[in-house]
Parts: C-alpha cells; sequence; structure tokens
C-alpha cells in the first residue's frame, strides 16, 4: 500500500508540474491576430483612430507626428501623400486637409499588379477581406455590392463617408469628414 500511495504521489506532482508549466493562464501570452492578407499588418498598424491612430480633425503637424518620415512622398497646403512598396506592390495613403489644416479625408490605395500589370487576385481577395472586417468592426455591418469585377462596401454615416473596395488589383479605401472642424 505504501507503495502504491509513493506512486500516485509522484504522478500527481508529475501531473501538476507538467499542467502548471504549460499553462497559458494569467494573461501572459499575447495573441497575435490571425489576419487573411499577408500585408494587412503591415499597412494597418494600429486599429487606433479612425484610420491607423490618425483621426479626421488631426493637425498636419499630429499627422506627420504619427507617420514614417521614410513613406513621405509629396505635400501641398491641403494634402500629404506617403508611399510603401511591399515586394511588386505598392501603397498610397493620400491625406486631405480643410482650410483650417485638419485632416479631413483619408483614403489609401494597395495595388496588387505586378510589371505586366497581372494582378494577384487570391492576395488583392485577402487584403480586401482584412479591410472590410476592419471598417464593419468600426462602423457596423454594411450590404455589400458586389459584381464580376467590383465589390465595395459603404458607410454613410451622420459626418463623414466611408468606403472599401476591391476593383480588379486595386484595394482602395476613404474616410471623408463633410464640414470643418471647430478648433
Amino acid at each position: 500500500m505504501k507503495k502504491f500511495l509513493s506512486i500516485l504521489m509522484i504522478a500527481f506532482i508529475a501531473s501538476f508540474t507538467v499542467t502548471s508549466c504549460g499553462s497559458s493562464e494569467g494573461g501572459d501570452v499575447a495573441e497575435t491576430p490571425v489576419y487573411n492578407s499577408e500585408y494587412f499588418a503591415d499597412v494597418v498598424s494600429s486599429t487606433e483612430g479612425d484610420f491607423i491612430g490618425l483621426n479626421l480633425g488631426d493637425s498636419r503637424e499630429t499627422v506627420k507626428g504619427k507617420l514614417p518620415e521614410e513613406a513621405f512622398d509629396d505635400e501641398t497646403d491641403s494634402y500629404l501623400y506617403y508611399y510603401w512598396e511591399f515586394g511588386e506592390h505598392q501603397y498610397y495613403l493620400d491625406l486631405y486637409f480643410d482650410e483650417m489644416g485638419n485632416l479631413n479625408s483619408i483614403d489609401g490605395y494597395l495595388y496588387f499588379y505586378d510589371a505586366d500589370y497581372n494582378y494577384d487576385e487570391a492576395a488583392a481577395k485577402a487584403f480586401y477581406t482584412d479591410m472590410k472586417d476592419l471598417f464593419v468592426s468600426k462602423y457596423g455591418s454594411e450590404e455589400e455590392y458586389a459584381d464580376e469585377d467590383f465589390t465595395y462596401i459603404s458607410w454613410y454615416l451622420d459626418d463623414m463617408d466611408a468606403e472599401v473596395g476591391l476593383d480588379g488589383g486595386e484595394v482602395y479605401w476613404y474616410i471623408y469628414h463633410y464640414e470643418e472642424y471647430d478648433m
């Protein structure tokens, strides 16, 4: 009987050690989001704000401070352009400002075309799905329009519009505010 209890105690201790060492309870391990597109995390570095930490109404200085200088492409009094490359794919972010210098439109485009103007349909659809899911999480569900060449989903809210679309090898999105901000 003594031998049986000793074996049972060893089994209990071994089981406890294995269970407690393999447990991820307690929140120490962060879950990695799963995306359909390999490019989504590169484009959407943050889900905060209206888009990537930017908010409609932000000043030009605030916007410039939140985006990488190496992606800066061009500017005028009314816009800032940013540009990135992901392999053969090009990503453009066009930011427009009202007369007060506040951000009032965010337009993004990711092109999935190669040098011969062929596009990666699977990659474009995967990225569109992730962008659509992001916008649905922010603005709610809407009916999606789709035909054989073009797909999009739009939101028409009290003070702004938003849309995400897939047109061949181009995925686009925009967020547009109607009026100037009172700052």
